[in-house]
């Protein structure tokens, strides 16, 4: 049986084996995180709003921010990819053909 990891630094290599963050990009991690996080809230009141009881909205409304929720869905996506780049530059081949597979997919809808 392996012995348990017991040092944080190990941890980390171990759950994130494959990725290498430099500091020259650290500082930019936290600022892509901004971006999905900024995403995923706007999702949430987004959301809120369309169920509300309280608010009464037309249905122009209603389709603009159920249009504007679909939008920000793809932004947290691609934010995720803005911080995997980040990670793990050696990647960005992969993850920039990931996003051109979803633009793909996103205007076949």
């Amino acid at each position: 049986m392996s012995k348990p990891i017991n040092e944080p630094r190990l941890v980390q290599q171990a759950l994130i084996a494959d990725e290498d963050l430099s500091f020259e990009l650290a500082a930019l991690v936290p600022t892509a995180n901004d971006i999905t996080n900024a995403a995923s809230k706007f999702i949430d009141r987004a959301t809120k709003l369309l169920l509300s009881d309280k608010i009464m909205l037309t249905n122009e409304q209603h389709m603009a921010v159920s249009s504007a929720i679909v939008i920000a869905q793809l932004t947290v996506k691609e934010g995720a990819a803005i911080s995997k780049l980040l990670r793990n530059p050696d990647a960005s081949t992969e993850v920039i053909a990931g996003l051109r597979l979803t633009s793909e997919d996103r205007h076949d809808a």
